[in-house]
């Protein structure tokens, strides 16, 4: 299923290269190209922490329980970008647990899973443009809530993220194994049955790297909804 096509700029030794891509759902026999790409930017991350690293079993299990992966692929076919969008349902790892949500809304619940961009190609807007796709997809499926987790230290997926309306609503250590804390990761949520037009009250601006003035501020409920890039400042406000 073709979703956009269109141009995009490679970026390589100092040059710049213009080439068409395709947008369009990977297959599960395509699922070892995900993890190909994943590992590639993991390696490249100077901090290991802002990305989970899903494993191959947990992306084909939720492909098969109908999660969608939107993949970006440049003129040789090659995947050079994807967002992978799920379906939690009543799962414990339902990020609506996290803000304690109504269990009969656990089942309206879509997860923002984990976006990548071959460093070759970055600039080209990719998270924005498979946010956007993901967001058309999700739109008649009669959802009722968006949510993802993003890391306080990733500046440009938390922009992206908050861009498109989803305001944080908690901030805890996920991923961990038992033995371990787990990484700091904001739970953002967007509602998309009310009104996105709310009234927020009592400003306060922090650092986003700033994790336990945050998580105090949120636990008092205050609830993140503007960043602002440039300083990389967090505007938290009560809501009205």
């Amino acid at each position: 299923m073709i979703l956009n096509q269109g141009y995009l700029v490679k970026r390589s030794l100092g040059t710049r290269q213009v080439e068409s891509y395709t947008m369009r759902l990977v297959e599960p026999r395509e699922i070892n190209a995900v993890v190909n790409l994943q590992n590639l930017v993991y390696e490249g991350l100077p901090n290991k922490e802002v990305l989970y690293k899903d494993t191959k079993n947990e992306m084909l299990e939720d492909l098969y329980n109908g999660a969608k992966i939107i993949g970006v692929f440049n003129s040789e076919d090659a995947l050079i970008s994807y967002r992978y969008i799920s379906f939690p349902q009543n799962a414990l790892k339902n990020l609506g647990r996290d803000i304690a949500m109504n269990l009969s809304d656990l089942d309206k619940v879509v997860h923002l899973e984990t976006t990548l961009v071959d460093p070759l190609y970055r600039g080209n807007r990719l998270q924005a443009r498979t946010l956007e796709q993901a967001i058309s997809l999700i739109e008649p499926m009669a959802m009722k809530h968006i949510m993802c987790t993003v890391s306080p230290y990733n500046l440009f997926s938390l922009f992206n993220i908050m861009s498109a309306g989803l305001n944080i609503k908690a901030l805890k250590r996920k991923y961990g194994l038992e033995y371990e804390k787990g990484m700091w990761r904001f739970i953002l949520h967007k509602d998309l049955s009310m009104d996105q037009g709310r009234c927020f009250d009592e400003s306060k601006l922090l650092k986003m790297d700033r994790i336990h003035e945050q998580k105090k501020l949120i636990e008092i409920g205050y609830v993140g909804y503007n960043l602002v890039k440039e300083s990389q400042m967090i505007q938290y406000s009560l809501t009205c």
